[in-house]
């Protein structure tokens, strides 16, 4: 696999370091030896100053919509603001077939409905900010939630050309975090059929096409 046949500027990646913890963010230049990101839409648990010189897991799609990973280290963070980071690009024998798809994550906004299992939160909808086979998270207005750890039901609406595909989910909440614009809550999916996860990684798969065009 060539790497600079299947890395492209505006491409969105998924960075995560040894312990699990991840970035989405954007690839804003390449050249033959490194390629820099930023325009970071998705943190979890991960200290950017300290992912400097430490070996981290890039996972992306490319153009043909097949998921690539590869391991590479991160060479520096730029100065200022906004937050930039140059990694090395590896050599071509270290770009593989990805087998954690479900975990690749995009902006994207999509209408879903949830129900945390008590009364005084009956089912309501929502709106994505981001979303991946793997889980989505969202923002809301108000007070975190209160709710029943067993009984995270939700219903995602997935627009294709032709038709919604309506896809029931259980789920447990990875966090909750107090943010400017209100309440962002991350969420796992727990039991979802691999044929709606399958719809939604191709979902995924389109909404990174179109953002390189």
């Amino acid at each position: 696999m060539i790497a600079l046949d299947v890395l492209f500027v505006n491409q969105y990646v998924e960075l995560e370091d040894n312990k699990g913890n991840m970035l989405v963010a954007q690839i804003k230049a390449i050249d033959s030896n490194v390629f820099r990101i930023g325009s970071i839409v998705v943190k979890h648990r991960i200290s950017i100053p300290r992912l400097v010189k430490q070996e981290v897991y890039i996972y992306f799609a490319g153009a043909s919509g097949e998921k690539f990973q590869f391991k590479t280290c991160v060479l520096s963070q730029a100065r200022g603001t906004p937050v930039e980071l140059e990694l090395s690009i590896p050599e071509d024998v270290f770009i593989v077939t990805a087998q954690k798809r479900e975990f690749f994550r995009v902006p994207a906004n999509v209408n879903f409905e949830l129900d945390v299992g008590i009364s005084s939160h009956p089912r309501r909808s929502y709106i994505t900010k981001d979303i991946s086979g793997g889980g989505i998270s969202f923002i809301k207005d108000g007070h975190l939630f209160e709710y029943e750890s067993t009984g995270l039901n939700g219903l995602l609406f997935i627009e294709t050309r032709d038709l919604t595909h309506k896809i029931p989910f259980k789920g447990r909440f990875v966090y909750q975090m107090l943010i400017e614009k209100g309440l962002q809550i991350a969420l796992e999916f727990t039991d979802i059929r691999e044929s709606h996860r399958d719809i939604i990684i191709k979902y995924c798969m389109k909404v990174q096409l179109q953002r390189r065009f």
